[in-house]
């Protein structure tokens, strides 16, 4: 059966069609495209809309209760209504004031007069009956937040006293209630109670904003739940109109009803209509357009296709192919065929062979591989790369023997060995030519049978290692050592290290050298000058120690292995001679710079130990070196070995010990300097370490400052010392003794802590602290530089009941301006001072005149370090007011001050 017509139109056809159904498509894509983008702008505009309303509706129920509180003072600041309150003639106040036209004429619904108790005293509502009428005030009156609000304000000063106005829900409606304190209308008498307004806003709600409002609104609370109809949307929207739910919050911020905003999609279906008819008009314009294009291109630009068709069949018809009815109507399979039965004409051989030409004539003009060609000996072509590679002119190397690139120096002639290893099947080796100039050229060559111009020919592929050489040296070299200073980099220089750790102990030593000022200078100079001072330090170190084995392990840190124990004393001469070079000033790019830097010898008597414990020591040695012997190389021994060991001990358990509350407060007790009775205690901290027994603070606090745990460790110290002063105050309340204080010492970084004054109420709330019961010791250096900040923070502190006392009083140089401008209340005299009292004039007047000074300023004395009776004698007629010493007690255990001083007798 023949196929129709219809689908088995010629190319032209085809062509013209499928332009225009293309063009028909575009139009209609785009048009549905601008349909969804202009009605997604419509949406948005609408929920923009709606937010609007939404929050236009929000604002007038803010301003109904606002409004509402406002009018209410006339009232509460009434006489007649102070009168009520006062004289409490209730029925004479209700039937001169409270009728439900009251109501009408201040638009409420509820009025209630309320004690100072909380409890009403008269009422008036819309309710129908008393009973209903009382009870709605009752629910009102009882609201957990208005009886909350009265509490609170009675606890203050009446000047202090507030209003609250806000919304609620009473009896599944939405009220606005506003309660505000009752006062004369002079104000100058106390409030005497409180009045209460209501307004039901479920039923007033938009009342008469209602014409102005935008949208239609709605308090909904029972009747509806919209989380259960739109589950997670706040918008609902239909065809006809668009829904926004809001909620609503009491003064509590608990939802207490939703806002219903509704608004119809007058835009949305304007649009929509619109784009009904835009898709009619543009559809039958389009179709006009499309059948016009399908006629204008058929004639003006198809005809080409046609003309193309026509000499197709052409050339198939001379050609006879097979199969062409099968394709009569597709004139592109039709072509496709005849390109394909024409290409199958072509011979096969001729491709072969120019394929193999191709694929050796690049490689012979490969520009990394040499090549030779040689018959029976002679060489009769070469390559460009083979020429560069041998230095030599074509005409130079042809119908030259290959005997003239083999070395003369082997015992073997080298191109008589290759043919013979080419007879056992070994066809690639290496070996060493020679260039024109007589050059030896490591190659790594390939050699290959092949005919050339009808002779059997070998064929060698030459490749130049010298440059694979040079890079293997090159990468091992990077490998080995520091590209800066030339020296062994960290992994080599350790490994030798390790190799005499294990093999010579104690029998080798090292020298480290390092020189802090390096991270400065690549900090503030950059990298180029950087690299400048560790060239300039590794001549240095050439120059004086360059017969051994030199390393840098770090950016600022060297090692020099000395491997022998007889040339020891040499090399520390010669380090001692590198220090002192080291320790002047050199210029560098124009640039002023210091190199000085600390050297430690490790002593060949620990060099048993792990690598990694005499590098600890090497470190731990160089940061303890100080004063006159910083420029002279430190001999590592056994003492600082253990040192060392210690310090890694204490610096790896110290931030464990402070969070865990493992350093502790001794308590030492302060007296009073006439009665000798116990007033208070220094806390000062101590650590029992499990294995290093107590350790000092003058160890670890350091470490807690370098480590950035001072704070930490502060806030730990003050929270213990709180806690015992705390408990010990409330055992001596119950006994009927007076309570005790307590000083802490603060450091400079807590004293600034942001954190300070919030920690410090915590501990204050927590541990029932009162006033002048916790004292916070400062030293004078922590005031100096900022006065506006350090007074700012003084005062905040002494805000929450807390003394300020400054502590070793007399060492810096300026105690007596610091008395003067800061707002202190105790001076602790140093112990120096107490120490020299006895036998040093000066002392005695300096002390007489720091008591005189601190009476007239109205500061209390302390004096610290107390340790002979002959002191106290002195100290008391100078009238210092408390004394805190050896002599009275020593510093002493939580447990020990709990059990001595929360109620026994004081012996």
């Amino acid at each position: 059966m023949q196929t129709p017509r219809l689908f088995n139109l010629n190319l032209r056809y085809k062509t013209a069609l499928y332009f225009s159904l293309g063009l028909l498509g575009m139009i209609i894509s785009f048009l549905f495209i601008s349909r969804y983008f202009f009605l997604y702008s419509l949406d948005e505009l609408e929920n923009m809309e709606i937010d609007h309303s939404s929050q236009q509706a929000i604002a007038v129920i803010d301003m109904m209760v606002t409004q509402q509180e406002g009018s209410s003072y006339d009232w509460a600041y009434w006489d007649e209504t102070y009168d009520l309150f006062a004289h409490r003639d209730i029925a004479g106040y209700s039937e001169r004031n409270l009728y439900v036209e009251t109501l009408d004429a201040l638009n409420l619904d509820l009025m209630s007069f309320i004690t100072l108790d909380g409890q009403s005293l008269v009422s008036l509502s819309r309710e129908n009956t008393p009973e209903s009428s009382s009870s709605l005030n009752n629910k009102v009156v009882s609201v957990p937040l208005l009886q909350q609000h009265i509490l609170a304000m009675n606890s203050k000063l009446d000047v202090h006293r507030e209003s609250l106005a806000g919304i609620f829900k009473i009896n599944d409606n939405i009220w606005g209630l506003s309660l505000a304190p009752v006062r004369n209308s002079e104000g100058d008498r106390p409030s005497n109670g409180w009045m209460l307004w209501g307004r039901n806003l479920s039923e007033r709600f938009p009342g008469d904003f209602k014409a102005m409002m935008s949208a239609s609104n709605t308090l909904v609370t029972k009747s509806f739940n919209p989380v259960d109809h739109a589950k997670t949307k706040s918008i609902d929207k239909t065809s006809e109109s668009i829904i926004k739910w809001t909620p609503i919050s009491d003064l509590a911020g608990e939802p207490i009803a939703w806002l219903k905003t509704q608004t119809k999609r007058e835009h949305y279906s304007k649009g929509n209509t619109l784009f009904i008819y835009l898709f009619a008009t543009v559809g039958v314009v389009a179709s006009v357009i499309a059948t016009s294009t399908f006629f204008i291109f058929k004639r003006k630009v198809a005809t080409r296709f046609s003309h193309f068709a026509e000499g197709i069949n052409e050339i198939a018809s001379q050609y006879q192919l097979e199969g062409l009815q099968s394709v009569k109507f597709d004139e592109l399979e039709l072509a496709t065929k005849l390109v394909q039965k024409l290409s199958e004409n072509t011979s096969m051989t001729q491709l072969q062979l120019k394929d193999s030409m191709e694929k050796f004539g690049a490689l012979y003009h490969s520009s990394s591989l040499g090549m030779l060609i040689v018959i029976e000996r002679e060489i009769v072509d070469a390559n460009h790369r083979a020429l560069e590679l041998l230095s030599y002119k074509k005409s130079e190397l042809l119908e030259q023997s290959l005997d003239t690139l083999c070395p003369t120096t082997a015992d073997e002639c080298r191109v008589d060995a290759m043919y013979r290893e080419l007879q056992h099947g070994r066809n690639q080796f290496e070996a060493q030519m020679l260039d024109s100039h007589g050059e030896t050229i490591d190659c790594l060559i390939e050699a290959t049978l092949i005919q050339h111009n009808g002779h059997t020919a070998l064929m060698l592929l030459l490749q130049d290692l010298s440059e694979n050489k040079q890079q293997a040296e090159m990468i091992q070299k990077l490998t080995d050592f520091d590209p800066v200073s030339g020296f062994c980099n960290r992994p080599v220089i350790l490994g030798a290290l390790e190799e005499l750790v294990k093999h010579q102990p104690n029998h080798f030593s090292f020298i480290y050298i390092t020189s802090k000022s390096l991270k400065q200078i690549a900090e503030v100079y950059g990298h180029l000058i950087f690299d400048e001072a560790i060239q300039y330090i590794s001549t240095l170190l050439r120059d004086h120690l360059g017969t051994h084995q030199i390393g840098r392990i770090s950016e600022h840190e060297f090692i020099v292995i000395l491997p022998n124990a007889s040339g020891h004393s040499d090399a520390l001469e010669a380090a001692n001679r590198l220090l002192n070079q080291l320790s002047y000033k050199i210029e560098l790019s124009g640039i002023m710079l210091s190199l000085d830097s600390k050297a430690v010898m490790v002593d060949p008597k620990i060099t048993h130990q792990s690598l990694e414990h005499l590098l600890l020591v090497a470190r731990y040695s160089a940061q303890s070196m100080s004063g006159r012997h910083m420029h002279e190389v430190l001999v590592a021994d056994g003492e600082l070995s253990e040192q060392a060991e210690t310090s890694m001990i204490i610096n790896r358990d110290l931030e464990v010990a402070i969070r865990q509350d493992n350093i502790i407060p001794y308590f030492q007790p302060i007296v009073n300097a006439k009665s000798g009775e116990i007033i208070g205690f220094e806390a000062l901290a101590r650590w029992p370490h499990p294995t290093l027994g107590i350790i000092s603070p003058l160890i670890f606090i350091p470490l807690a400052e370098q480590g950035k745990l001072i704070v930490e460790l502060g806030e730990s110290i003050l929270n213990q010392s709180c806690d015992f002063i705390g408990k010990l105050n409330t055992k001596r309340h119950s006994q009927g003794l007076p309570p005790l204080t307590v000083h802490v010492n603060l450091s400079a970084q807590h004293f600034y802590h942001s954190r300070l004054i919030s920690f410090l109420q915590t501990m204050i709330e927590e541990h029932n602290i009162s006033a002048g019961h916790l004292v916070l010791e400062i030293t004078e250096s922590m005031l100096m530089g900022g006065e506006t900040e350090s007074i700012h923070c003084i005062n905040e502190i002494k805000q929450l009941g807390v003394q300020l006392a400054l502590d070793d009083f007399g060492t810096g140089y300026a105690s007596f301006s610091s008395v003067c401008n800061f707002p202190l209340d105790i001076v602790k005299l140093d112990k120096s001072y107490v120490d020299e009292i006895e036998t040093n004039d000066r002392a005695k007047t300096l002390v007489r005149n720091i008591a005189n000074m601190s009476q007239e300023l109205g500061l209390t004395i302390v004096a610290e370090g107390v340790e002979t009776a002959s002191q106290v004698r002195k100290l008391k007629v100078w009238n210092i007011d408390e004394l805190q010493g050896f002599y009275f007690y020593k510093p002493m255990t939580r447990e020990d001050a709990f059990a001595q001083f929360s109620g026994l007798p004081h012996c």
